[in-house]
């Protein structure tokens, strides 16, 4: 028993230290004011507290001081509020004509005394008699207050909620663009129009602002302009047709500039988008949607959840889950409708045949000949080989005796398998060889790299 009272003496002396801290805590935050977001508006202040050798004041000298807690919302309970922001407005009451000094320090360092900011850290209220900031409605901050001197002053503090809707477009068209930066990178069309649009607006700027003469003769222009029309017998009813022709050739100068660069700059030699310009410009549009996105509010929590936010949307994106969901949804309501569904050739997506268990597809159908294509271009006829016991196939679909379940994998390189002995058998009919030789000029091989590089993109990070 003593030695359960020894051990339970300590655990009542920790509890009445905690309370005792506790009351004392609230002791001393009694004192202090409090504003709380969205249940105050305006607050009436008056410095009482005097604090000596406050940084950045007179050595020796004494200063009025008075803190304020300011109380954010919950971010939970008030997303909508996420592109607001709140305006502080300290303003002075009195209209003394030598009013003293105010200086404000605006802070979240709670382990700071009142009045005991650091010299740069304070900001003196301007001669208006007002000082202004912009904060996050979730933030908790204080906001310390000193007036030089003995002298009373009477101050008020309000705060009004401001929404701005450039925030809301900022994060929609970021979240939009981190989503798509993959498939645009990729894009020529994108890349086409993009290039097509600069080349107009660079043709246009190139022909209103040139530098030096186009200056001198700007205010000559029309006069000129009209005198040679007059000498060429071109009227006034011409001018506007003119013009609209001028336009044409302006805008169409443009899009041959685009063009132009996107053939040198972008494409590779197959064709496709030169990979490291699609990883450069995939990175560009997603620093870009980064940049938009943290402009769309001033809480550095929900911007950072709407950063990560667009990251797990762009990884949805491109992994194809919102198809995979959207065939598996359709897939659903087909059968509840009692409605066949039409069956996908690829084994690993999902999608197979639902029909009834009497049809079925036993015997193998034969195969068209490989040489089709090239009896309709130079029109040689060839018989179709005869099908071996080995080229049946098992379905993967139907509802068959060989039908077999392929993974990604065996799926990969049963397809290979086969298009490797289909080649064997083209390259080795004497009709292919003829054709060959006769049209050796129109065959080209590409590059291993490049079809490579054309279907594989290196991921510099996990995400991307």
């Amino acid at each position: 028993m003593a030695t359960a009272s020894l051990f339970r003496r300590p655990v009542w002396v920790l509890w009445i230290l905690l309370l005792a801290f506790s009351i004392s805590c609230s002791i001393v935050c009694s004192g202090e004011l409090s504003l709380v977001v969205g249940e105050t508006s305006k607050l009436q202040l008056s410095p009482s507290l005097e604090v000596a050798n406050s940084p950045g004041a007179k050595p020796g000298s004494v200063v009025l001081c008075e803190r304020v807690h300011i109380h954010g919302l919950s971010r939970l309970h008030n997303l909508k509020k996420y592109s607001n922001s709140l305006k502080l407005n300290l303003s002075r009451s009195s209209s003394f004509l030598r009013r003293p000094a105010v200086e404000v320090c605006f802070h979240m360092n709670k382990s700071l005394g009142i009045g005991m900011c650091p010299q740069a850290m304070w900001e003196k209220v301007g001669k208006g008699g007002s000082w202004v900031r912009a904060m996050s409605p979730f933030g908790h901050k204080l906001l310390d207050i000193r007036i030089g001197g003995l002298s009373p002053e009477t101050l008020e503090l309000q705060t009004e909620e401001e929404f701005f809707l450039y925030r809301v477009v900022f994060l929609i068209f970021g979240v939009i663009l981190l989503c798509v930066a993959s498939s645009l990178s990729k894009s020529l069309v994108f890349y086409y129009s993009s290039a097509m649009a600069i080349g107009i607006i660079l043709v246009i700027l190139v022909i209103l602002f040139q530098v030096g003469l186009g200056t001198f003769i700007l205010g000559y222009l029309p006069g000129l302009v009209r005198s040679v029309l007059v000498e060429m017998g071109v009227s006034e009813d011409l001018y506007y047709p003119l013009g609209v022709f001028i336009l044409a050739f302006v805008v169409l100068a443009g899009a041959w500039m685009g063009f132009w660069a996107v053939r040198k700059l972008v494409l590779a030699e197959d064709g496709s988008v030169d990979t490291s310009t699609s990883n450069f410009v995939a990175w560009s549009i997603r620093i870009l949607a980064v940049a938009m996105i943290l402009q769309s509010s001033l809480d550095p929590l929900l911007l950072l959840a709407a950063v990560v936010s667009g990251v797990m949307f762009e990884e949805i994106f491109r992994s194809g889950f919102l198809c995979v969901l959207y065939k598996k949804s359709l897939e659903l309501v087909q059968n509840i409708n009692g409605e066949s569904i039409v069956p996908d050739l690829s084994p690993f997506r999902g999608s197979y045949d639902r029909r009834t268990k009497d049809s079925r597809f036993v015997s193998p159908q034969p195969r068209r000949s490989t040489m089709t294509y090239f009896d309709s271009v130079q029109g040689l006829r060839s018989t179709p080989p005869r099908l071996s016991e080995s080229d049946v196939y098992p379905s993967t679909f139907h509802s068959t005796p060989e039908r077999r379940q392929f993974s990604r994998d065996e799926w990969e390189e049963y397809t290979k398998e086969t298009t490797r002995k289909a080649i064997r058998e083209l390259v080795s009919s004497p009709d292919f060889g003829r054709w060959a030789a006769d049209n050796a000029e129109r065959i080209s091989v590409t590059p291993r790299s490049s079809r490579h590089s054309r279907h594989t993109r290196h991921k510099w990070f996990l995400w991307f």
